[in-house]
């Protein structure tokens, strides 16, 4: 993993191998402007939310300063992860030192990201700069609207607004960060077609603007994007005196299945997914010492259902001015879809699906969905393997969904008001509509262009063409794939957990590249002896009673199956690395009336053979 240190807050690094960052002064080099705000919302912004802009702030553009290594399979991401330890000045530093807060923020940023975190905070010196600096264009008091919501422009986003508006009949706040001024001319001009269908007086817009100055961007995936923009959401939300605010995104977009093999980890982006945002409503709620709730209506629906909201309410006709396609710098003023990003390929084939692709002619995208040209082999790659993972979510049961689908696991447990079995057969049914509605685009231009796939008229390498060609759909490997390839599957079949105890370092190191410290190692080692005897007896491991492991941990009951909570949530990232379908009783079993013990099923190994690969997860 490579290790970065950021230093926030000051005009130079203390340290050659360090980068530094700040939001005012002369040696300014990050941007962040809040415009629109009524005088009466500012009044209500406490210190504490000031602080939480400017870590956002530093964590979203640090994000795109700091390059990752190849987004392949090579090393199972070592060179994609990265090491960030941040240095920042802070207003309220006994709140952002309590180690729950910091452990909320470091867990919930690492499985959105991928990467691993630290956070050294410090007292800001005085004189603090002024939260006026952050705010321009001040407006006068306006009535308050029923909702906030964030914007970014695309599909979901307007759906999600325009369903409020029209068929909820709410009127909404839309706070919207952009990076680039193309991206804030996309959400006004919606905002603006929508004021003058007659929501003017139900409708206000927030624009953010949160950005590198003078520094080009060396990474693009933008994965901590959401925590800056659920952010944003909290402020705006907290300014007008709400504890909640809504993230309009789709359910597979939500979970966000890696297209192929080599797309691991964090590298599919989890920008809206369950467990991100139940990360970020704790870590809101213990920094306000309020309930605060993050919600997400169109969770349980598909792309093409989101799509069709446009048009139930009445919209269609502004489709093609929203924008999907996360690549301004590519857009020309009839063209901002490149049509090759795996954005691109979702929207259009949602919106194909959903019966709109009048209201989108095709030229609106730089290279067509079906028929263009994709001799590049990473374009065709890509969409070949976003139609082959749906084939694959099409023909799985529910039985092998968890299994086949490992990812689905670290979800499951986290849908407010919903039971993990509950959720499970949700999302079954929720892909495999996305499938079928995926398989239906494909069917239904095979129909159309059938005289020109029979006369091989279209190009060879077009998405049509190439799943026309093919008994079955495969996705063209990338090189050294095969070598890399099997070694992932190897991986994938490993049937049991494996982990190695580390008594001189005070570890659990388990296969799959994930490390246990602190009191995650101390609750292994409080039952590891009686794992041990039972399998060196070939007998029954014997349960720990609640009172007893507490007691051995020196703890409270309470605090114990707290501890126990925290590791299970900790190992969760094993099922992805690995592919074991994962539940609470995977690492430590819990039996009634009898306690607790290390499933009898996990393998303890010589810590040598843990040690092939450097671990790359850590968790206290």
């Amino acid at each position: 993993m490579k290790q970065h240190l950021i230093e926030c807050g000051v005009s130079a690094p203390s340290q050659d191998h360090a980068i530094a960052m700040d939001v005012h002064g002369d040696a300014k080099n990050v941007n962040l402007r809040i415009d629109y705000i009524s005088r009466t919302m500012l009044s209500n912004l406490p210190d504490l939310l000031i602080d939480l802009l400017e870590v956002a702030t530093y964590v979203y553009c640090a994000d795109q300063r700091l390059g990752r290594g190849s987004d392949q399979l090579s090393k199972f991401g070592e060179n994609w992860r990265r090491s960030l330890r941040f240095s920042i000045p802070v207003r309220e530093l006994d709140v952002w030192q309590d180690p729950e807060v910091q452990e909320v923020l470091v867990d919930t940023l690492g499985f959105l990201s991928d990467d691993s975190y630290v956070f050294d905070f410090r007292q800001a010196e005085a004189p603090v700069q002024p939260k006026e600096l952050y705010f321009h264009d001040l407006i006068d008091p306006s009535s308050e609207h029923d909702d906030v919501a964030l914007f970014s422009g695309g599909i979901d986003s307007f759906a999600g607004a325009v369903t409020d508006l029209v068929a909820n009949d709410r009127s909404l706040t839309l706070v919207g960060h952009y990076s680039s001024t193309k991206v804030r001319s996309v959400q006004e001009g919606l905002v603006a077609e929508l004021k003058s269908r007659g929501h003017d007086r139900r409708l206000s817009y927030i624009p953010v603007w949160v950005s590198n100055e003078g520094v080009r961007a060396r990474e693009f995936t933008q994965r901590t994007r959401s925590f800056l923009f659920a952010c944003l959401g909290l402020v705006v939300a907290r300014m007008s005196g709400k504890d909640s605010f809504s993230f309009y995104e789709n359910g597979v977009v939500s979970i966000n299945l890696p297209l192929a093999g080599d797309v691991v980890g964090g590298r599919a982006t989890r920008t809206t997914h369950p467990k991100v945002l139940r990360g970020l409503e704790q870590l809101f709620s213990l920094l306000l010492d309020r309930q605060i709730q993050i919600k997400t209506p169109l969770q349980w629906l598909t792309k093409m259902e989101v799509t069709q909201l446009i048009a139930e309410a009445g919209m269609a006709d502004l489709l093609d001015q929203t924008v999907s396609c996360t690549r301004p710098r590519k857009w020309t003023g009839t063209q901002k879809h490149c049509g090759v990003c795996s954005q691109c390929i979702d929207r259009r084939f949602g919106i194909l699906a959903a019966g709109l692709g009048e209201h989108e002619p095709s030229d609106r995208y730089m290279r067509d969905l079906l028929l263009d040209d994709r001799s590049n082999g990473d374009d065709l790659r890509m969409a070949l393997a976003y139609v082959s993972l749906f084939k694959k979510v099409s023909a799985t049961t529910k039985e092998r969904f968890l299994v086949d689908f490992p990812e689905i696991v670290s979800a499951v447990g986290h849908f407010s008001g919903v039971s993990t079995a509950e959720a499970g057969d949700r999302l079954f049914d929720l892909f495999q509509r996305h499938s079928r509605s995926v398989e239906g685009v494909i069917s239904a231009a095979v129909t159309e262009h059938s005289a020109s796939l029979y006369r091989s008229e279209l190009p060879a390498t077009s998405l049509l063409a190439t799943c026309y060609s093919r008994g079955h759909v495969e996705v063209p490997p990338p090189s050294n794939y095969d070598a890399e390839a099997k070694a992932f599957m190897d991986r994938l079949t490993t049937p049991v957990l494996e982990f190695a105890f580390d008594d001189e370092t005070k570890r659990v190191l388990f296969r799959g590249d994930l490390v246990l410290e602190g009191a995650n190692f101390r609750l292994v080692d409080a039952m590891i002896e009686a794992f041990r005897t039972g399998k060196k007896q070939q007998s029954e491991v014997q349960h720990l009673q609640a009172h007893d492991l507490a007691e051995k941990l020196g703890v409270s009951e309470q605090s114990m199956r707290q501890q126990l909570r925290r590791l299970r949530e900790a190992v969760e990232p094993l099922a992805v690395s690995l592919g074991i379908p994962m539940d609470q009783d995977t690492v430590i079993q819990t039996k009634e009336r009898a306690g607790y013990r290390i499933n009898p099923q996990c393998r303890e190994v010589a810590i040598a053979d843990i040690m092939e690969t450097v671990p790359l997860v850590r968790n206290e």
